[in-house]
């Protein structure tokens, strides 16, 4: 799985490229879409809760994302465009996917609905313990690889004149590039 650091970066940044309008708005806006793409991972309280693992993960489907995002939208009223919630709310399956290590139920509830990405991109975030080293790198390299895509569609989305955009990729690309491969090592 991605990091809760991750889905929750995909989720700002549907909220930055969407740029609502007013303040008191907008941190509800960006508290829903961060929200959206975190919900896909309730699914684990039965199992830290009770025990109760559930396969497949039908939360981490892009039907169960769009419904979050039909639900959120009826309820604001269309206050918020449905392209955005929906953003956040698929940003989380597709993360996971990226990740490589397990399949994701993509498109539940189709036959052979799960889907596994040959390459792992994003390192998986391991065993959820303070002590645990490779957690913390893990988190660091989905940092590294995840955030400068993040801040060039943030740019785009507000139209960050091209010389911004190329003095800042000419900083962040090297990084973004070593980080990348560094992820890749560790699934090879």
């Amino acid at each position: 799985m991605s990091s809760l650091i991750g889905h929750a970066a995909a989720g700002a940044t549907v909220f930055l490229a969407h740029a609502p309008g007013a303040a008191p708005r907008s941190r509800l806006a960006l508290v829903l879409l961060v929200s959206l793409a975190l919900l896909p991972d309730l699914d684990y309280l039965p199992f830290w809760l009770f025990g109760i693992d559930s396969e497949p993960r039908w939360s981490h489907s892009l039907l169960f994302g769009l419904g979050a995002s039909l639900l959120a939208w009826l309820a604001l009223r269309g206050a918020l465009p449905f392209a955005a919630l929906a953003l956040a709310a698929c940003s989380h399956p597709l993360l996971d996917l990226l990740v490589g290590v397990h399949p994701v139920p993509l498109f539940w509830p189709l036959p052979l609905a799960q889907v596994e990405s040959p390459i792992g991109l994003l390192p998986s975030a391991g065993r959820l313990s303070f002590t645990n080293i490779y957690l913390w790198r893990n988190l660091l390299i989905e940092c590294l690889v995840l955030l400068p895509p993040c801040a060039l569609i943030v740019a785009l989305a507000r139209r960050v004149a091209w010389r911004r955009i190329a003095v800042a990729s000419l900083v962040a690309g090297p990084c973004w590039a070593l980080a990348t491969v560094w992820s890749l090592r560790i699934h090879g």
